[in-house]
Parts: structure tokens; C-alpha cells; sequence
């Protein structure tokens, strides 16, 4: 309503855009305007002669009667406390309250007059605010994770450095009592290659349980303690519970729809995770997944340039380099070396007359049986089509003579991809036994190739030693 100037100064009183309260001394109200009434839903009969903390929750009591109304009486007013009042169906409103005293003529307190503002949209936009600095607070700490990870995995070259990596950002990511990375090993199986696990031992009739379903799922997966998660997965519970923890939060590793392990954070109290914490792990754990196939990528480029590609053993330029490091060693006095250079007696017709996979398949058990003949420290190679050289630190002639016996028993076995077809082996053997160094790699494997032509010439399926 509008009202003329000079008007009815009491509607002013009424219908201000704030509250008006009066109290005595004794903190008793004694007046009210209309507005406050209409905010809190009350009569003014229904306020009139309380105390105005009877209308204060107790959080705002205890706040009203320490710090408002000790400033009040030291200096006659008090500006913008934040107190709530309870409304009369028991809600609560938010309000900032001015209050200035008015003295008598003997310089006591007559009355208290009290102006409150409604907080409701301020307290509102607080919390907004409040939630938008924890929102950026988030995005920068989560940004900070990411940059500090990709720094972190740019410096790993291995599958256990970069484990480690992830599961040191896991711990300290999320704060927990500890963390592990799980990789999957050549036979499909998880294997903690980096932190610690707490849980290890614990559950021995499914130690793949929640890691399986993990993988299989592709999703985190967060367990406790309650009675519903042990329905669930009743071992990890039960594991959780003796360790003492109270929670396992598991995260996949893959790369694309390939799963290459899990990372497993472990934590001493409930706990649950929000929707950025998941996010930030398993953006790590793409890093990770990054830096893994990044890392096999180049191992096997690494194996790839010192391995024969059909039967995965050791190829001609890494056998030359064994040689040439062994020759090194065989400088010193007592440190003989022996080379065998070993040709296929018979290998051609297989070739010729069942096919070139057939022929494959021959090399690769030949490769086996070669393998198996040798012992610890012994090296076998594949020096091109069906010719191997087999290098034997350490070894004189005689014991090379013996290690080429059992190379030729078994080459002799017949070959189940050939039935029919008798194949053997001509080995020619070259043992160096001086040490004056001037004996050198090609020296070792001409020798052991032209005495693997002399076994050819005298018959086959022999063997020939020359010493170097």
C-alpha cells in the first residue's frame, strides 16, 4: 500500500521490508511488527511477553547469549549477527539482526530495538557459492592429479615402475590406509606387481573374486562390511573384516575392451566415493593403461630385434653378440667356450613334400627339443632356415662332445607332424680354450659351420670337434 507523506507513520511500522522487534531489559518482547509476524507465521499475541531467545533454535541461543548480547551491553549495538528463528510450524529462517539499546535518563537500559533482515536468499547463495569454490576446488586438484600422473608415467619405461606409479597416486589420491595394482599375467590371472595388499592370503577360495568382477564388468566396484555387501561377495567381506578394514574400492585398467589389470585402494573406515573421486582414478588408470601398452609395445620391439620370430629363440645377431660376450669372459685363463653350428639332416624333403607349415611346425619343436638338451646358462639360437648354433660358456670339448650327443638323441625321436620321415642332425663344434684373445666371433662360428660340413661329409647325424 502506498502512503502520502506526512501519513499514517504507523503502516510504515507495520508493513517495513523488515522485521521490528522491541524488548526490555529483560530481553522480553514487548512489541512486534506485522512483518515479523507474517515471516514466522505467528499471532503477535503468540510473541508478546516471551523472551525473544525462546524464538532461537539452540545453536542460535547459545550464539545469541555469547557473543550478541555481551557486544550488545558492552557497546550499545550490535550489527549483521546470523542467527535463525524458529518459524511457528518448527522451520527455520535464516535472518541477520541489528540491535541498538535505549537508555533512561539514569543511563540504564530501557528497551532493546531489534531490526531483522531475512537471510533466506543470502544463505542460499552462500551455499551456492560454497559449492561452486568445492566444485573448481575439485576440478583443480583433479586437473593437478592428471598432470602430476602424466609427468609421473612419462618417466617409466617398465610394467612395475608404472604399477607403482598408479598405486602411490591411488593411496594418496583417496587417502587410503594403503593401495596395490593387480596386472594380468600371461595365463590370465591377476598378479600384484606394486603396493601392498592387505587382503593377500585372506580369501583362498576365490582370490579373484571382486578383481573377475572387476574385469568382466569394466566398472568400479566398491565394497564394506555391511550384510548387504557380504551377499555379494561374502569372502572379500569376511577378508575385510579380519584385516580389519572396513572398505575396498577396485578400479579396472583397460585398454580399449582389453583388460590389463586392476588397481585396488583399501581403506580403515567406511567409506564411499563420489562421482568425481571415481572419475579422476580411472582417468589415472587410462594414463596407466597408456603407459602399459606403450611399454609392451616397445618390449616387444626389444624381443622382436633379438629373437627368431618363428620358433622364439634367440636370432642370429643376438647369438653373435652371446658369442662375443662370452669370448670376452674366455680371456681369462680356465674360461673355454665351446660353439656348436647344428644343420637339419633330412629337413628338405619335409619342406618339399608336406609344405612349408609342416616344415614350421618341425622348426619349433626342434627348437623345444634343442632347449630342453641344454642346461642352465646354455644359449640356443636360430641362425637362419633350418641351421641353429647353440653357444656353451664355459664348457671345453669334451663336455660339448656330450651336450651334442644329447642333441642328437633328441633330434633322432620321430616328428609327429612327419611320419615317415627320418630327420637328424650334423653339429660341428669349435672350443676355444687359450686366452690370448685373438680368436673372434666369426673365427668361433666359421670353425664350428666348416666342422659341421665335415660331420655332413663323413656321413651325417655326427658330430665334429675342432678346437680354435
Amino acid at each position: 500500500m502506498s502512503v502520502p507523506p506526512g501519513g499514517d507513520f504507523e503502516q510504515l511500522y507495520e508493513r517495513a521490508p523488515f522485521g521490528y522487534l522491541v524488548t526490555d531489559a529483560n530481553d522480553v518482547l514487548v512489541r512486534v511488527n506485522r512483518t515479523m509476524t507474517e515471516w514466522g507465521g505467528f499471532d503477535a499475541h503468540q510473541l508478546l511477553g516471551r523472551p525473544f531467545r525462546d524464538l532461537l533454535p539452540s545453536g542460535s541461543q547459545l550464539l545469541y547469549e555469547t557473543r550478541h548480547l555481551p557486544v550488545l551491553r558492552l557497546q550499545g549495538f550490535v550489527n549483521e549477527v546470523s542467527l535463525q528463528i524458529t518459524r511457528a510450524d518448527g522451520s527455520l529462517l535464516p535472518v541477520l539482526v541489528n540491535a541498538a539499546t535505549v537508555l533512561g535518563d539514569d543511563g540504564e537500559v530501557v528497551e532493546v530495538r531489534i531490526g531483522v533482515l531475512d537471510a533466506s536468499n543470502r544463505t542460499s547463495y552462500e551455499k551456492e557459492l560454497l559449492a561452486t569454490q568445492r566444485t573448481a576446488k575439485n576440478l583443480a586438484d583433479r586437473v593437478s592429479v592428471l598432470q602430476d600422473a602424466s609427468a609421473a608415467f612419462s618417466g617409466n619405461n617398465t610394467e612395475t615402475q608404472i604399477a607403482h606409479t598408479l598405486a602411490s597416486i591411488l593411496e594418496g589420491a583417496l587417502v587410503a590406509s594403503s593401495a596395490c595394482v593387480a596386472l594380468v599375467d600371461a595365463s590370465g590371472r591377476l598378479e600384484v606387481v606394486a603396493g601392498t595388499n592387505p587382503l593377500a592370503g585372506r580369501i583362498l577360495p576365490d582370490r579373484q573374486l571382486l578383481g573377475s568382477a572387476v574385469l568382466e564388468s569394466e566398472r568400479t566396484v566398491v565394497v564394506g562390511v555391511s550384510d548387504r555387501d557380504a551377499e555379494s561377495f561374502p569372502a572379500v567381506v569376511t577378508a575385510l573384516r579380519a584385516a580389519r578394514l572396513q572398505t575396498i574400492a577396485v578400479f579396472p585398467i583397460m585398454s580399449d575392451a582389453t583388460p590389463l589389470g586392476v588397481a585396488a585402494a583399501f581403506f580403515g573406515r567406511e567409506r564411499s566415493l563420489v562421482e568425481s573421486e571415481t572419475a579422476v582414478v580411472l582417468a589415472v588408470a587410462r594414463q596407466a593403461s597408456q603407459a602399459l601398452t606403450r611399454s609392451r609395445a616397445q618390449e616387444q620391439l626389444a624381443y622382436a630385434a633379438l629373437h627368431d620370430q618363428l620358433t622364439g629363440l634367440a636370432n642370429r645377431a643376438s647369438v653373435r653378440d652371446s658369442i662375443a660376450r662370452a669370448l670376452a669372459r674366455s680371456a681369462h685363463p680356465n674360461s673355454p667356450l665351446s660353439v656348436m653350428f647344428i644343420d637339419l639332416d633330412g629337413f628338405k624333403p619335409v619342406n618339399d613334400r608336406l609344405g612349408h607349415h609342416v616344415g614350421d611346425a618341425i622348426l619349433r619343436e626342434v627348437a623345444a627339443r634343442l632347449t630342453a638338451s641344454l642346461r642352465a646358462g646354455e644359449i640356443v639360437g636360430r641362425h637362419g632356415g633350418d641351421e641353429f648354433v647353440v653357444v656353451c660358456d664355459g664348457t671345453g670339448g669334451d663336455a660339448a662332445s656330450a651336450i651334442a650327443e644329447r642333441i642328437h638323441e633328441a633330434i633322432r625321436r620321430p616328428f609327429a607332424d612327419a611320419p615317415g620321415f627320418e630327420i637328424s642332425a650334423s653339429v660341428g663344434i669349435a672350443t676355444h680354450e687359450a686366452s690370448d684373445g685373438r680368436v673372434s666371433t666369426d673365427d668361433l662360428v666359421g670353425a664350428a659351420d666348416a666342422a659341421m660340413y665335415e660331420s655332413k661329409r663323413l656321413g651325417r647325424d655326427r658330430s665334429t670337434l675342432v678346437h680354435v
